[in-house]
């Protein structure tokens, strides 16, 4: 027990690393548009779509990345995709135009997509099923921690070194953490017979026809409208209308990360302590009120008002998320994780990549106003609210008998 145990920290701390740099990587362009936009004149509307772009190839890779995590083993997928993202977040610092940055973006997107569904299934071999949510929570705040950090030191970075540099930093900091994990993560070949006598059998074939896992998909394709929306915009909200200088900008644009990692360790203690098999409460009652606080934000004449309903709209965000991440974590099998993960990240991330680019044709096509363009967030928690209230008995759903016929 004590060797699992011991075996289960050392992976978690694996991914935690692999995590904060994926999400550093990720986030940092939030911030780094501003200079790289100046430099290679782009408009709203480019703004945009250099911002989604890394979104399509991420959302391409989402299932087949997975699929390659469950056939070939999660170590050799989550290295693998870390050197590939790692090459394209260095090249990112040598692009020369907006073409070559697009390019290199898209592909960039496409190394980094599959580590998503390797890394959860990697954690759900090790973890039983009424553990995963507090343990998949731990590791989701290294990605809002990545955030913080994207944020904050980045635009100290940029200051410092410049855009293209900070980039080139990254790519070096990705290959160190692949050669980490080539050292110390093993080839899984530990018995997980205790933990697959807990999970059932589900097949892959199920998961397409089941229309909980369409909803889930819904839910979160909505919820991530609000989320990177929130994330790709306001540091530009904050210059343009509030006239924050990049520093300032970076600073107010971490904290809703600290935010967000509260909701992720208070969700995932809800999910799996106080609303078990009640995870669409927190689904509807966190789209509810970061509705609300996305609102108010955008609504109110103070800027310390509207850093604070920012705030809360990304803790009741995240709240929201643990909920829709938990049912498929407490029922699915580790034996199809990766492609189960990759087909609801496929939801999410379909939403990173349609919502920058849809608010800057929307600020642009109303003269520079952000009011829309803020609107079309609220649109998203809405329909992630409703998918909530639409999802049902979703074990009816996913769980299997070893003969493939379907149990209550």
């Amino acid at each position: 027990m004590n060797t699992r145990l011991s075996r289960q920290k050392g992976i978690i701390v694996l991914l935690f690393l692999g995590w904060f740099v994926s999400s550093i990587d990720r986030m940092f362009i939030n911030i780094a548009i501003l200079p790289i936009g100046k430099e290679l004149d782009m408009d709203a509307a480019t703004f945009g779509i250099v911002l989604s772009i890394f979104y399509l190839g991420y959302t391409l890779m989402q299932i087949p990345g997975g699929m390659l995590a469950d056939r070939y083993g999660s170590k050799y997928a989550i290295i693998g995709t870390i050197l590939v993202f790692s090459l394209f977040a260095g090249l990112s610092g040598v692009a020369w135009s907006v073409t070559s940055l697009l390019v290199i973006r898209f592909f960039f997107g496409l190394g980094e997509g599959a580590f998503p569904g390797a890394a959860t299934k990697l954690m759900s071999e090790n973890v039983s099923p009424e553990k995963r949510s507090s343990a998949q929570s731990v590791l989701l705040v290294a990605i809002v921690l990545g955030g913080f950090v994207a944020s904050i030191a980045g635009a100290y970075f940029i200051t410092q070194l410049g855009w293209r540099n900070v980039y080139i930093c990254l790519g070096i900091m990705g290959g160190i953490i692949a050669l980490l994990y080539t050292l110390f993560l093993r080839s899984d070949k530990t018995d997980h017979s205790e933990i697959k006598q807990q999970e059932g059998e589900v097949s892959i074939t199920s998961l397409l026809k089941s229309p909980s896992m369409w909803k889930i998909m819904a839910s979160l394709f909505g919820l991530y409208t609000a989320i990177w929306g929130l994330n790709s915009w306001v540091p530009s909200y904050l210059m343009n209308v509030r006239k924050l200088n990049l520093l300032d900008t970076g600073i107010y644009s971490s904290l809703p990360a600290i935010a967000g990692m509260i909701g992720y360790l208070v969700g995932g203690w809800l999910v799996d302590k106080v609303f078990v098999n009640r995870e669409r409460l927190l689904i509807i009652f966190g789209n509810l009120l970061s509705a609300i606080c996305i609102f108010v934000m955008f609504n109110v004449e103070y800027l310390t008002m509207t850093i604070l309903f920012q705030n809360m709209a990304a803790f009741f965000l995240q709240i929201a998320y643990m909920g829709i991440l938990a049912v498929p974590l407490k029922l699915l099998p580790s034996t199809i994780m990766g492609s189960a993960f990759g087909m609801i990240n496929t939801g999410a991330n379909l939403a990173a990549f349609i919502t920058p680019a849809v608010m800057g044709a929307l600020i642009q096509l109303f003269n520079g106003s952000y009011y829309i363009a803020f609107c079309y967030l609220i649109v998203g928690t809405i329909l992630s609210l409703i998918m909530g209230l639409l999802l049902g008995n979703v074990r009816n759903d996913f769980v299997q008998s070893h003969d493939g016929s379907k149990t209550a």
